[in-house]
């Protein structure tokens, strides 16, 4: 009787608490979280971790919420995994778990082949709630290379009632952090020579999908003092990270001499060393293909440039040491360089020396003042100097014998790089269908995508692209051309096609109503916070007739900001042209940039009409 009175008022304690948050906020809990965290790290560097979680999983949502998954590969391992579930209103477990208990599968990313990362999971099962799931993980990595970001709320919809992590660790090794948007006590203590700090984060406001990442409640955490392996390094600042990988890749960097010759010989009637970049970076872009590797160690030191020529195959790392490797041999200095890549990633935390890289490309300065040429050395396809959206405009770390800086990819945000021109011929039957013809040329980021589809989609698949994406809805495309080829670094697509759209127009007895057709600005085209467009319509008229609201001119100019769309009727013959020329301040708002968007978008969003045989409505 005691053990149902004291479920029952821990379930009424629930319920209460759901329910004022239901009355301050509508949001719905799944799942109410309790969690300790205790990360120590040795004198040798060895990292033990030791996880506790409580849940109360409170409808079928937040079964998800308790799903655990424990990562491990040759650096890290797990010790122990303990899971129980437990009925709280009759006191009753209803299951146990460990390690042995847990299913173990391999982490694969889609291009690689060789990869040790490994993870064993659980996921709880349960009809009935609420139900009660504690959690116990202990693991230990052999490296305080990286350490885990404490992130005090897991999941959306999830009460988190109390959060605590502990750091200790040895005076000497040291660490520095980052807290981001916590709300709760930090404390600090000395014991020997020991530190422990402690953060503790109680009562956080239950997140929803729409939460803003910035917002978000971290803390990010980063050694001093820190090894892997045999290569012991500092990270007081950006330098020391950069001299420690440069010593982990010391001695890799050796060719065949064969192999040499052969590249002095390539690049021996090119007048500039652009052109020899150029050579050599075409040359390891059809011979060596691209596998990522991730094996210990090897997650962070190159393949030795030999064994890459020797298979003919490389990881990130092995292909950029490689081609620095091989412009060393034509002696052309370059930087091997760590970058957090992909396209939609946030850019590093700057003021934290810290691992907060996934990828390497290469750096290589030019003299006389110009811009550094850059080389993603996994792609196969695009130009020497162009880095596209994968590892452009970010923080990266240059890595140089003398140690390293922190340095900006380029953001290609110049007309030049965000550039297009269409040309379209356009004939209108007396039914109201059309036919259309497209010539576009793009130039720089817009050429990037296009090169994506040609590189990933079959021709169906291409036909399907170019339809769903015309500025001019309903088209349905006959043939097409697309085209990619570049101008030095500058990408450049060009695509031609020819389609058919019906009811193009609406036609009354005495009118014919052309609807807005320009194609609209989006926000995906203002990324780079630059655009220059350029839209030509000739549109041929089933017959002569008046133009009934036909504005000659409509501008839209403000600093950074020009729209002009100019229209004119001679005959059947309609011409209409768009011209936008957009370079916009980098703080710009994402409120103020969908308002601009808009507003040039309604500049060409009204229909055009036509009072169709005048000559013979007079006779009448």
């Amino acid at each position: 009787m005691q053990i149902l009175l004291v479920v029952a008022h821990m379930l009424l304690g629930v319920q209460a608490h759901n329910d004022s948050t239901y009355n301050k906020n509508p949001t719905p809990v799944y799942s109410i979280l309790s969690e300790n965290q205790r990360i120590e790290i040795s004198d040798s560097y060895e990292v033990v971790h030791k996880i506790e979680r409580k849940f109360t999983i409170l409808s079928s949502e937040g079964l998800a919420h308790a799903f655990t998954s424990v990562f491990y590969d040759k650096l890290n391992e797990i010790e122990s995994v303990e899971i129980e579930i437990t009925d709280p209103v009759k006191g009753k477990t209803l299951e146990r778990a460990k390690t042995r208990d847990m299913t173990d599968a391999a982490i694969y990313s889609t291009s690689s082949i060789f990869d040790d990362n490994r993870h064993k999971y659980y996921e709880v099962q349960s009809s009935k709630f609420p139900v009660q799931v504690t959690v116990n993980i202990e693991t230990k990595s052999s490296s305080n290379f990286q350490l885990s970001d404490w992130v005090p709320v897991h999941r959306y919809n999830q009460k988190v009632t109390k959060s605590t992590l502990t750091v200790v660790y040895p005076e000497k090794i040291g660490l520095r952090y980052k807290a981001v948007n916590l709300l709760g006590e930090k404390s600090e203590n000395k014991v020997d020579n020991r530190i422990e700090m402690t953060w503790v984060e109680t009562d956080l406001p239950v997140q929803t999908p729409d939460l803003n990442k910035e917002d978000d409640h971290k803390l990010l955490l980063a050694p001093v003092g820190f090894a892997m392996g045999d290569y012991v390094g500092k990270m007081e600042d950006w330098s020391g990270l950069a001299a420690w990988q440069y010593k982990l890749n010391e001695g890799r960097k050796v060719l065949p001499d064969a192999f040499k010759t052969k590249l002095v010989g390539m690049v021996a009637n090119a007048d500039t060393d652009y052109e020899k970049i150029q050579i050599l970076y075409e040359y390891l872009q059809k011979n060596y293909r691209y596998v990522s590797i991730q094996l210990g160690i090897g997650g962070w030191q190159t393949m030795p440039a030999e064994d890459v020529v020797k298979y003919a195959y490389g990881d990130c790392k092995g292909l950029t040491n490689l081609m620095q490797t091989m412009l060393k041999a034509v002696e052309i200095p370059s930087n091997y360089t760590l970058v957090q890549a992909g396209k939609d990633a946030d850019d590093i935390e700057t003021d934290l020396p810290s691992n907060q890289f996934n990828h390497v490309i290469l750096q290589v300065p030019m003299k006389d003042g110009q811009s550094p040429v850059w080389l993603e050395c996994t792609s196969n396809s695009l130009p020497a100097g162009f880095l596209g959206d994968f590892t452009k405009n970010r923080h990266v770390l240059v890595i140089a014998e003398q140690g390293g800086y922190l340095t900006k990819t380029p953001s290609y945000s110049s007309f030049d790089w965000n550039a297009i021109h269409s040309k379209n011929d356009v004939k209108i039957d007396k039914d109201g269908n059309a036919t259309i013809a497209t010539r576009m040329k793009v130039d720089g980021n817009f050429a990037e995508d296009l090169l994506m589809v040609k590189q990933h989609l079959d021709t169906r698949q291409q036909r399907d692209y170019f339809n769903r994406n015309s500025p001019v809805a309903g088209l349905i495309i006959n043939q097409y051309e697309l085209n990619v080829d570049h101008k030095d670094s500058l990408l450049i697509a060009d695509l031609s096609y020819e389609g058919f759209i019906q009811k193009f127009v609406q036609n009354t007895a005495k009118r014919m109503i052309l609807k807005p057709f320009l194609g609209k600005v989006s926000e995906e085209m203002l990324v780079n916070n630059s655009l220059s467009q350029m839209d030509e319509y000739q549109i041929e008229l089933p017959e002569v007739m008046e133009a009934e609201n036909l504005s000659e001119k409509l501008v839209l100019e403000e600093e950074g900001i020009t729209v002009i769309l100019k229209a004119s009727l001679e005959g059947k013959n309609l011409s209409v042209n768009r011209e936008i020329n957009l370079s916009l301040k980098e703080d710009i708002s994402d409120e103020d940039k969908t308002e601009l968007i808009k507003r040039i978008n309604a500049l060409g969003s009204t229909n055009f009409y036509f009072i169709k045989n005048t000559a013979a409505l007079r006779h009448e």
